[in-house]
Formats: C-alpha cells, structure tokens, sequence
C-alpha cells in the first residue's frame, strides 16, 4: 500500500509540475480581495456601519446639548457618521455585555448641576475593542462631540484642565489588530485555501476528461490508498501559493506573525487536509476542467466572506455565526488570526479538531464515491 501511494503522490506531482495554471487564482482572489477592501475601508470607512448607543441619565439643558451634539454631528470629510441610537442604562449595558453593541457613551447624573457650580464634568464612553480601525472613529467622534461643546479643549494637547467636560474611555477587552491587518493576515491564508480547492478540482476534472482517472480507478491500487497519496500530494502543492504570496503581502504590508510558526505551519496543514477532499468532491461531480476550476473559486470566495474573512467574527451577528461554524474554512481563519497576532496556544483545541474530524469526513465520502464510480463503470 506504501508503494501505491508513494506512486500515486510521484504522478500528482508530476502533473502539477506540467501544468502550474492552478497558482493562478491562489495568487489573484488574495490580492484582489486585498486591494479591494483597502480601496474600501479608506474612501468609504468603516464605523458608519455599526450604531453606537447613547445613554443619558441627566435631565439637564447642558445634558440636552451635549447629546445633540452627538446625534446630530455632520462629518467634514467625506465620511458618514456612525448612527447613534438611545438606550436606557440596562438595556445598553446588556447589549454592550453581550457583543451586541459595540460601543455606547454615558452622560451621567449630575453632569449639568457641574457645569453650572463650575465643576468638571465627565462623560463616559464604554467600548469593546473589537477592532481599532471601528474603535477609532467612535473615539474621534465623542473627542470631536467633547471638543465642540468645550470650545477649549485644542488638539493635539487635549488640555480639559479648565473645560466643563472631561473624556474618559473605558476598554473592556484588549486592542485588537486593525481592519487592513486582519486582512493582511488572512489573505496570506486564502492563498493557500484557493489553492488546495482549485489544483484539486482541476486535477481531478481532468483526469476525468482524459480517461487517466477511471483508469487508476479500475486498476487494483486500494481506494483509500488513492486517496490518501492524493491528499499527500495536495501539501507541497498548496504551500507552493504562501511561498510566493507570503513574503509579498508581509513586506508590502509590514505585517509580520507573532505566534508560533510551528503553530502557523500546523494550521495550514489542517487547512489542506480538510479542503482537499473537497477540491476533489468538485472535480468529480463537475468532470470538466474549467467548470471545475471556476467551481472552486466561487466556493472559495463565497467561504472566504461567509466563514469571516472580511471581518473579524467578533463583527457578525450571532445567528450568522451559526453558518460560519459550519464551513472549515471559519475555523482555519479563527486559528489562523489568533496564532498570527498573538503568542498563544489557549483555545485552538475545538477547531483544531473540527479540521482534523472534517478531513476524516470528506475524504470517506470520496473514497466512497470511487468504489461506486468504479462500479458504474
């Protein structure tokens, strides 16, 4: 069975090597991507889209003020403001405990009676760091709102000394990477995800095509052993997309891992195993070379948005969650952007497993779907 697969693995390699066609998409649908949401984030932004609640405990005219300062501020750029939206004090503290609300600023009781005997007074802004590019436009708004009601308080000092309103702003969880960082750290991933998908699809539809398939097929070489030496085959191919797309994206991006690289190595290897079998599903089912390969990409980009590849999964709504934790390519991003950005082996352990448990799925349906291909035949 070693020598089966040993020969199988040779033949694979062989033909990638013939037909290097398939590092096309594995080096474009990254960059591409990349360019995009860059081109998106910085003529668009991005904290419009996430309301910020608003939670005001003083009855006061100067309370009054300040919050319409905050609702009803106009950019002088050409970015929209986030909205904002008012909360009693339970409710706003509940959605913000539960992710549901990002950020939400607190005029407290006693703010007007302060101003008005010449005290400092204080507004509050709770903000769960999900990720510093949104942070950053809820912190430059309530620093502009503070600022406009001051008529004092100058950047870049921010000298609140003898200003009625002081800023005070209240992190519950640690920085996070921003947005074009995350991105840059998951294309490098989706390079090796479009890889393992589209080579596999293409291989396979062409073995196809070409009668070379159903020939092993009808031969006495083991199904499993096909398979396996077929997956084998698959890693120095796939790892040949991050050899080129990795140095690009890091130098150009000056974005350059935290974690462990064993760590890292390990997860794309996960990552291939359990897409491969998937590549080779397509190839099998579609059995046409360039249906297979466009195949592949629209399952790749499609699992690239919905498994949390354009944001941080902190960023989806919780019954979207649900499908994400579905597709493997959610969990390889997860582990991906958490051993990337941080020195840590804490939490890797379910999706770790759930790659490992997907791989062993897939690749007994292909095996089965080839005793019944040969008996078809």
């Amino acid at each position: 069975m070693l020598r089966a697969i040993a020969a199988i693995v040779k033949k694979d390699l062989k033909q990638a090597k013939r037909d290097p066609k398939f590092l096309g998409p594995s080096l474009i649908i990254p960059f591409v991507f990349l360019l995009v949401y860059t081109i998106m984030w910085t003529s668009l932004g991005g904290g419009e889209s996430f309301a910020c609640g608003l939670v005001v405990e003083d009855l006061s005219p100067e309370a009054n003020d300040m919050a319409n300062i905050l609702e009803n501020m106009v950019s002088t750029t050409n970015h929209t403001w986030f909205s904002i939206e008012r909360y009693d004090p339970e409710t706003a503290d509940e959605l913000y405990r539960n992710g549901e609300l990002i950020a939400y600023i607190l005029i407290p009781e006693g703010f007007g009676t302060n101003i008005s005997l010449g005290q400092n007074a204080t507004a509050v802004m709770f903000i769960n760091n999900v990720n510093d590019d949104v942070v950053k436009n809820y912190v430059h708004r309530f620093e502009a709102a503070v600022l406009l009601y001051n008529q004092g308080a100058v950047y870049p000092d921010f000298d609140q000394s003898n200003a009625p309103i002081a800023i005070e702003e209240s992190f519950s969880l640690a920085a996070t990477p921003s947005n074009l960082e995350y991105m840059a750290a998951v294309a490098i991933l989706l390079s090796l995800i479009a890889c393992s998908l589209a080579s596999q699809a293409m291989l396979t539809a062409t073995e196809f095509e070409t009668g070379a398939l159903q020939d092993t097929l009808n031969s006495p070489t083991p199904r499993l052993a096909l398979v396996i030496g077929r997956i084998i085959a698959a890693i120095p191919r796939s790892f040949s997309a991050i050899l080129i797309s990795a140095p690009v994206i890091c130098f150009s991006m000056n974005i350059f891992p935290v974690g462990n690289l064993l760590i890292l190595f390990g997860i794309l290897l996960l990552t291939i195993l359990a897409l491969v079998p998937i590549g080779e599903l397509i190839g099998m089912k579609i059995r046409n070379r360039e249906q297979a390969l466009l195949a592949a990409v629209l399952i790749t980009v499609a699992s690239f948005i919905l498994g949390g590849g354009m944001a941080p999964i902190g960023l989806s709504p919780a019954s979207i969650r649900i499908i994400m934790g579905i597709l493997p390519t959610t969990h390889s991003f997860a582990l991906w952007s958490r051993v990337f950005f941080l020195d840590t082996m804490l939490g890797l352990t379910t999706s770790a497993l759930y790659l490992l448990g997907t791989w062993i799925l897939m690749s007994a349906v292909v095996t089965h779907l080839m005793k019944k291909e040969v008996e078809h035949s």
